[in-house]
């Protein structure tokens, strides 16, 4: 395989870890609580490592489209890390955050995924506790 093969599934291991998830409830081989683990990381992976946009504020007001990781993290620009944690705290500032993530594909498999991630372990804990 590839240098740059392997560096690009390295960037993607979350998403495979998704599939993992699906089979866990779609087969019989997985139990809740590694089901809720593995779905755990899932989360972890696109709220802070998942390849995408920064969609910070420029100085034109426009969104920064300069490569960025996770929902929550900025580019490589301080300011900008520190503008998207902002939106992210800040209740008044969650809809241009969300409007701003979803601009891009990348931010589209990221939030599907993290809602889907999220559920999946609630629900997985859910199943655990009622054991």
């Amino acid at each position: 395989m590839k240098a740059k093969t392997k560096k690009k599934i390295g960037r993607l291991w979350g998403y495979a870890l998704l599939l993992v998830v699906a089979y866990g409830w779609f087969g019989t081989t997985l139990g809740p609580g590694v089901i809720a683990a593995i779905s755990g990381a899932v989360v972890l992976y696109t709220l802070f490592q998942a390849p995408m946009w920064c969609c910070a504020d420029t100085r034109e007001n426009e969104p920064c489209r300069n490569n960025a990781y996770g929902i929550l993290m900025g580019c490589s620009i301080q300011q900008h890390k520190w503008q998207k944690l902002k939106m992210s705290v800040r209740v008044d500032m969650w809809g241009r955050l969300t409007k701003r993530v979803l601009t891009s594909i990348g931010g589209v498999a990221a939030s599907i995924s993290a809602l889907a991630a999220t559920m999946s372990a609630f629900v997985a804990l859910g199943a655990l506790i009622a054991k």
